[in-house]
């Protein structure tokens, strides 16, 4: 193998390190931006729980005014039932006050209900915001562990572009822009071996995508320091140390 596919070897070998690194990088910030989803969508959840239970309690207070007011009616019609001077005015008055205790129990039965909702609310109301500052911790906790990798990385990252950089070197700038753009296509894998599936049949394939190659390419690789690529995926070819 000739120098230049060394050098472009050797420039993915550093490459291969450096994506696995941003890969290791990039599942932490996508965990963090799900948690972050996740904690957004509970936060608007919460707010609308709040909301109703806020409703259910306005009602309640508005209920209970109510009651209180009714409740006083009563208190004077019952008052007023004691001074009549007729039958006649006895029973006006006295259905009157059936009336008021008969919608006083429809309004102390729904006051009731509303008061058992009010309480189911707030019980998971309480039980949903411990929930969700379990999930705020989580997010901090994901973001603590993504600021740990980076500063665990850079000395790393730092020392594997200087090695890129060395091994950039002896290559030309086209070569360089063909081997950037098939390691961002492939995730650092710009480079294939050939490999010669059985050794009594003159039939190569690339090791990249597995499809077939001619004997005229390994021929070529064999016997010069070419960059020739695989016509089905791209990838620059290279002949393996027997």
């Amino acid at each position: 193998m000739g120098a230049r596919l060394e050098a472009l070897r050797a420039l993915q070998n550093v490459e291969l390190q450096i994506v696995d690194i941003r890969r290791q990088l990039q599942a932490k910030e996508r965990l963090i931006a799900a948690q972050g989803g996740k904690l957004q969508g509970g936060e608007g959840a919460l707010g609308a729980e709040r909301e109703q239970l806020n409703r259910a309690q306005r009602e309640f207070d508005a209920l209970d005014v109510e009651i209180k007011a009714r409740s006083g009616h009563i208190v004077k019609l019952r008052e007023h039932l004691n001074s009549v001077k007729t039958n006649k005015e006895y029973a006006t008055v006295l259905q009157q006050l059936n009336n008021e205790k008969a919608d006083l129990s429809k309004l102390e039965s729904r006051a009731l209900e509303l008061m058992t909702r009010v309480e189911e609310a707030r019980a998971s109301l309480g039980a949903h915001e411990t929930a969700l500052g379990g999930e705020r911790r989580r997010l901090e906790e994901l973001r603590g562990q993504l600021e740990a990798a980076r500063n665990a990385y850079s000395k790393r990252l730092a020392e594997l572009t200087a090695e890129r950089e060395r091994a950039a070197a002896g290559l030309d700038p086209a070569t360089l822009v063909h081997f950037q753009r098939l390691s961002d296509r492939y995730d650092g894998e710009a480079l294939a071996e050939v490999s010669r599936p059985s050794p009594r049949r003159d039939e190569y394939i690339c090791n990249g995508c597995h499809m077939s190659l001619t004997a005229e390419i390994a021929n070529a690789l064999a016997v010069r320091d070419d960059v020739i690529s695989c016509r089905s995926c791209g990838r620059i070819l290279y002949l393996g140390k027997k």
